[in-house]
């Protein structure tokens, strides 16, 4: 046993020795100056700081050492400049080919390939991630087919990267209207119109609309809206605070996104593009826009899409802020009002008839409720992006009006003959008041050409249409009580109230006169037998006093409506409201009448 310790430290002793050899500096120095020539300097400088170790003080070691060390910089900055090279270079090629793709793009969307187009900005996407201008053309492509989701991916994408385009701000609120997020609609209008150079000027007049509108909807005070104003104020110097730290950081290539995606979307695209076309040749099949050019029918149609009901669905409620209109594509939808004694029906609409264009006319809500009779498919036209569309091009502004025009004609002159069902069973007994016949008391005046300027100034007409109207619209005076037509007579004049009042009114058999609407200065009326060429569907007289009007006939309308786009979407515009307005108070004296008929 006494060997093994010995043997053990036997052993010790030599390690020991062996470790004990001397290290020669200078085959240190010899070996640093090696590695430092492979190119090898962190190897070289360790090997140095060891033999400084050994030779303590020694000034051409020290000067060897940071010269290494010098070189070591050299390399690394050589490294980090030619890697910078390399990286600039293949952004360089990627925003090159990006900016291709999407000129390529944008000459197939003009051709309306809108397939191709897709797939192009997808891989722009692809290639500068962070360039805001490939996901906004994207955005705005979806938004002009109706794919709001899509569109509202593509365009919130946009404005992260790029949050001070008023434009991009604009549609983001258009597109957050369609998906009923109307606080986000609100706040992103508000932007746009904080973004604006000319905040008074026509460029933001559709956005201060767009305020104004959702302010009703979301029954927001001013002092509200001003609060809320100053926090999109606040939040867009927050963006330029920031837009200094995130230079650098807005070209930084992401990782690529999954090829698979934009094959979804290209067929997605194509799926659109079909539907797309089945709904413009079923749309230029309709009646109500056989006036419209095909261009017009297809832009149209992008902002349309068909919706089934079941039997008893409700379309929309009375009371509902949405302000989109309809056309019946089948079946039958009934609008009626509810009262405490049950639903009174105000009209069935069938195959191509329009309905809810009150709403997208006078911007506000709904006054009855739509509900399907029977098994129906309706198309839905978009308010916001429609919205948009009239005020881009006014041509296909007046063609819509015209046909607004038209259907609330219609709607107005059943309405009007819904008054006389109330109080049959009176008529047939012969009870109640004969109509009377009216006197025609009227003389030709002469009204200076300012004062009716001034009229038309006052209903918001352009210079071009106050001109017009002025140069030919005929004064006419009748004495209080008069007639100036009757339900029945032939119509081929419209009128505006200039001084006094004017009734309008309706005999009902059995109850004898009721008053319709009483109408002020400014006030049209007789337009509807101008647009359908029917007969009168009331009497209109001079009301508490004499009355003069302004007549307008067919010929002279004619010549209005087909001045410049503007001026005859003005002039349109106002009538729709004035008709619209007169449809619903028509409305609500069928109510009441059937109430006061016993009917319910």
């Amino acid at each position: 046993m006494s060997d093994v310790p010995a043997r053990a430290k036997a052993r010790f002793r030599t390690v020991a020795s062996e470790a004990a050899i001397p290290i020669d500096a200078d085959d240190l120095l010899a070996l640093a100056r090696r590695y430092a020539d492979q190119g090898m300097y962190d190897e070289s400088i360790h090997v140095y700081e060891m033999a400084e170790k050994l030779k303590p003080g020694s000034i051409a070691l020290r000067i060897n050492l940071a010269h290494v060390r010098d070189l070591k910089r050299d390399a690394e900055a050589s490294r980090f400049v030619s890697v910078r090279h390399q990286v600039s270079a293949e952004r360089s090629r990627d925003e090159i080919d990006a900016a291709q793709y999407v000129g390529l793009a944008q000459y197939y969307m003009a051709r309306d390939e809108t397939t191709k187009a897709i797939e192009l900005l997808e891989i722009a996407k692809f290639k500068t991630p962070n360039n805001p201008r490939p996901f906004e053309i994207l955005g705005r492509l979806y938004y002009s087919q109706g794919v709001w989701e899509s569109a509202h991916e593509e365009i919130s994408r946009a404005r992260k990267l790029n949050p001070f385009d008023r434009g991009l701000a604009e549609i983001a609120g258009r597109i957050e209207f369609e998906l009923k997020n109307l606080e986000a609609s609100l706040d992103s209008f508000i932007d746009s119109f904080l973004l604006a150079t000319d905040q008074k000027g026509e460029s933001t007049e559709s956005v201060r609309r767009m305020i104004n509108t959702l302010k009703r909807i979301l029954n927001i005070e001013t002092k509200e809206l001003n609060a809320r104003i100053k926090t999109r104020v606040e939040n867009l110097q927050v963006c330029t605070e920031r837009l200094e730290f995130r230079k650098e950081s807005l070209f930084r290539l992401d990782s690529r996104k999954d090829l698979k995606e934009i094959v979804q979307k290209i067929s997605k695209a194509a799926e659109k593009r079909d539907d797309l076309n089945t709904i413009s040749a079923e749309l230029r099949k309709l009646g109500i826009f056989q006036h419209m050019k095909d261009e017009q029918i297809f832009r149209l149609s992008r902002f349309a899409r068909v919706e089934g009901f079941f039997t008893g669905d409700y379309v929309f409620h009375a009371e509902d802020r949405s302000m989109d209109f309809y056309v019946v594509k089948e079946g039958r939808i009934e609008i009626r009002k509810d009262t405490p004694f049950g639903p009174q029906i105000l009209g069935e609409l069938t195959q191509d008839q329009i309905y809810g264009e009150m709403n997208f006319i006078d911007r506000t809500q709904r006054s009855s409720d739509a509900v399907a009779f029977e098994p129906s498919a309706c198309y839905i036209f978009s308010f916001s992006a429609l919205d948009q569309m009239m005020d881009e091009d006014k041509e296909m502004a007046v063609g819509l009006h015209w046909a607004f025009w038209r259907s609330l004609s219609e709607k107005v002159r059943d309405a009007n003959e819904q008054l006389k069902l109330f109080f049959q069973e009176d008529a047939k007994r012969g009870s109640g008041r004969k109509r009377a016949e009216g006197k025609r008391e009227m003389q030709q005046v002469t009204v200076k050409s300012e004062d009716k300027v001034d009229l038309f100034k006052e209903r918001g007409l352009s210079a071009a249409e106050m001109k017009l109207l002025a140069t030919f619209s005929s004064e006419e005076r009748f004495r209080e009580g008069s007639t100036m037509f009757r339900e029945g007579e032939k119509g081929d004049k419209l009128y505006i109230v200039l001084d006094g009042r004017v009734r309008i009114s309706k005999f009902i058999p059995g109850v004898g006169e009721e008053a319709l609407a009483v109408l002020d200065r400014g006030d049209f009326f007789g337009e509807m037998a101008l647009i359908d060429e029917k007969a009168r569907s009331a009497d209109a007289k001079a009301h508490e006093g004499d009355a003069t009007v302004l007549s307008i006939d067919r010929a002279t309308l004619n010549e209005i409506l087909s001045m410049d786009p503007h001026a005859s979407l003005q002039f349109l515009n106002l009538l729709c409201r004035m008709i619209s307005r007169r449809l619903r108070e028509i409305n609500d004296k069928i109510v009441q009448w059937k109430y006061m008929s016993g009917g319910f």
